[in-house]
């Protein structure tokens, strides 16, 4: 398991008295739920669906054959850049709607640093369109707040190793980053197969 958390910190003294201070941690949960092919044709023939999403399999009660979790990213300096601008509102800055959120996959396995702009060593790597804007909503544990991105990838998307994830600011299902990469993982979670809807869900926590 990797956490690799980005973390913030202010303080405020007076005199020579010790500085209360008060810190924020990000990390992000990483899930991946699978249905084969057997699966997936009959929910298609159920829903009339051609390509359905990951909801409608809930929604029929099929469960997936598989699903793992990883928690522990990093946060890449792009990223943080991209949330402090707009929090003071600098320039036309891009925020993560419903149209301008993706969640990547590739079969890199290269360590991932704050420096990172790609999903680092991919060969392979595939950038899916989330389900709409993400949702936002309170987690367990301390006072905590979560943004949950979920995205379907279909029965000819992403089919290789599944090692590397990310979330990006793209508009369109691609296979090249849109500036900036938010997050990174590394974490080996199988192989996808032709024919198989696997689904990636981000839920990112800040504490």
């Amino acid at each position: 398991m990797i956490i690799d958390a980005g973390s913030a910190a202010e303080g405020m003294g007076v005199g020579v008295a010790t500085a209360p201070t008060d810190c924020g941690r990000g990390t992000t949960l990483w899930r991946v739920e699978r249905w084969d092919a057997d699966a997936v044709g009959w929910v298609r023939r159920r829903s009339g669906l051609a390509a359905p999403e990951g909801h409608v399999f809930h929604e029929l009660k099929v469960p997936s054959y598989r699903t793992t979790e990883h928690l522990g990213n990093a946060i890449l300096s792009a990223g943080w850049t991209r949330i402090l601008n707009l929090l003071i509102g600098t320039g036309s800055t891009q925020a993560m709607d419903a149209t301008h959120t993706r969640v990547g996959v590739g079969d890199g396995t290269t360590a991932v640093t704050t420096a990172d702009t790609t999903l680092t060593g991919s060969t392979n790597k595939y950038f899916k369109t989330a389900a709409g804007v993400g949702t936002i909503g309170a987690g367990a544990g301390p006072p905590t707040t979560t943004l949950t991105i979920a995205a379907t990838f279909g029965i000819s998307q992403a089919n290789f190793d599944w090692r590397k994830f990310g979330v990006d600011f793209g508009t369109a299902d691609g296979t090249t980053e849109v500036a900036p990469l938010l997050n990174a993982a590394v974490s080996n979670q199988g192989t996808k197969a032709s024919g198989q809807i696997w689904t990636a869900t981000a839920t990112l926590s800040w504490t």
